[in-house]
């Protein structure tokens, strides 16, 4: 996945080993990252537009998944792609009506992950 523009995805989740574990996989592909532990912290980072695309887990303390995703669709900020745990049929239909690009399971496919990468940076 190595290209001449660096692509750099934002990741938001609560889990710090995921966080972590995350980076490190990114990295091997060239990949930069930016981890937050809460949506608000990215929300008030200044990084939206930043970034290439947003990975961010649905149930997080304080702001959720999906309201970030409402919040980076209204300000028209980069790409999104919601993961979770909990996977439901609603909850991926409410992603996917309010503009995520990709809902990805846990634990994440890294092919997947990478897909969603590669496509949000073509944007």
């Amino acid at each position: 996945m190595q290209s001449e523009k660096q692509t750099t995805i934002a990741i938001v989740d609560d889990d710090h080993f995921l966080l972590e574990s995350l980076r490190d996989l990114l990295e091997t592909f060239g990949v930069e990252s930016r981890i937050y532990n809460s949506a608000d912290a990215f929300l008030v980072s200044g990084d939206l537009h930043r970034v290439n695309c947003v990975l961010a887990d649905v149930k997080m303390p304080g702001t959720s998944g999906l309201d970030l995703l409402h919040a980076v669709v209204r300000q028209c900020g980069p790409p999104v792609c919601i993961m979770t745990s909990y996977t439901d049929n609603r909850t991926k239909a409410i992603a996917t009506l309010s503009g995520a690009v990709a809902f990805l399971e846990k634990p994440l496919n890294s092919q997947d992950l990478i897909d969603f990468i590669a496509h949000a940076a073509d944007r």
